[in-house]
Formats: structure tokens, sequence, C-alpha cells
């Protein structure tokens, strides 16, 4: 019986250690497999970590770019704006200087056109008046003179000499008249002519 129980609890003695050894092993692989899981969690932590410092750091550049090619747009569409609002101001320009020069040009001609009027009609009643005073010039030696000869024909034999001092007398005076009618009238055409030349020389001068 003492042999049995040896036996006995030998086999028991192996079967604990080889239960001590199976437990040791499963310890051993679940140790393993617990390592591995942290690692493999530790690793996709890390990774995650790393995507998204990446993505973060990628958005940022990102971001930088975008803000960059937008000032080069603002930067670029505010060069053609200027541009073509300098274009549009130059055009504006010129049209104005065209419309001032076109209404400048009116109103210089339209002045002119009532200057040339002005003196045609001033120079008309200048005319007019030489004309009259020299009619009335003409006239009044037509009148003396037929005045003299009537009264030469009437008085022929009876006052030869009075009518004769009489007709001298009247021709002098007539003559005075004509005179200073024709020295009136070559003044006033002298200073028609020279308010015509101070008239042109403004106009001149306004040109």
């Amino acid at each position: 019986r003492f042999v049995e129980t040896m036996k006995l609890l030998k086999l028991i003695t192996i079967e604990e250690q080889k239960h001590e050894a199976a437990a040791v092993t499963v310890q051993r692989h679940w140790r393993r497999a617990k390592i591995r899981a942290d690692h493999k969690s530790m690793c996709d932590g890390a990774i995650m970590i790393q995507r998204t410092v990446r993505m973060f750091v990628q958005s940022k550049r990102f971001a930088l770019r975008v803000r960059s090619v937008v000032k080069i747009q603002s930067v670029f569409r505010g060069a053609l704006c200027r541009k073509e609002a300098e274009r549009r101001a130059v055009s504006a320009i010129v049209l104005q200087r065209t419309w001032r020069m076109q209404c400048c040009r009116s109103l210089f001609l339209k002045k002119k056109r009532c200057a040339l009027k002005a003196q045609a009609l001033f120079r008309a009643y200048a005319c007019v008046r030489q004309y009259h005073a020299m009619r009335e010039g003409v006239i009044c030696i037509q009148r003396l003179y037929r005045s003299h000869v009537e009264k030469q024909r009437h008085h022929a034999k009876r006052d030869s000499a009075a009518i004769v001092m009489q007709c001298a007398i009247r021709g002098y005076i007539a003559r005075e008249r004509f005179v200073e009618t024709m020295k009136l009238i070559a003044c006033i055409t002298f200073h028609l002519i020279r308010l015509e030349e101070q008239k042109h020389e403004a106009a001149a001068v306004t040109v």
C-alpha cells in the first residue's frame, strides 16, 4: 500500500507539475498576447497621433498655401482693377477734354459769328451814315447852285455885280462846307477803319 501510495503521490506530483507547466505556458502565451495587444494598441495610438499631427501640419500648410494663393490672387486682381480704373479714368479724361474742346470751339464760333455780324451791322450803319452825309452835302451844293442859277437868271441885268459877289461868297461857303463835310467823312472813315483794325487785332489775340 505504501508503494501504491508513493506511486499515486508521484503521479499526482507529475500531474501537478504538468498542470503547473501548462499553466505557466498559458500564462506565458497570455502575457505575450497581452504584450502584443498592448504593443499593437500603442502602435495604433502612435500611428493615430502621427496621423493626427501630420494631418494638422498638412492642414496648416494647406491653409498657409491657400492664404498665399488668395493673397496673390487679391494682389493680381487689385492690379487688374487698378489698371482698368486707370484706363477708364484716362478714357473719361479724353472724353471730357474732347467735350470741353467741342464746347469751347462752338462758343468761339458763336462769338465769332456774333462779332462778324456786329461788325457787318456797324459797317453798314457807318456806310449809311456816310452816304447820308454825302447825299446831304451834295443836295446842299445842288440847292445852293440851283438857287444861284435861278438868282442869276432873275437878277442878271439888275444886280449883276451883287449877284456875282453873292455867287462867289456862296460858292466859297459851299466849298468850305463841302471841304468840312469831306474832312468829317474822312475823319469818321479813319476812325472806323482804326476801330476795325483794333477789333481784328483783339480777335487775333483772343484766338
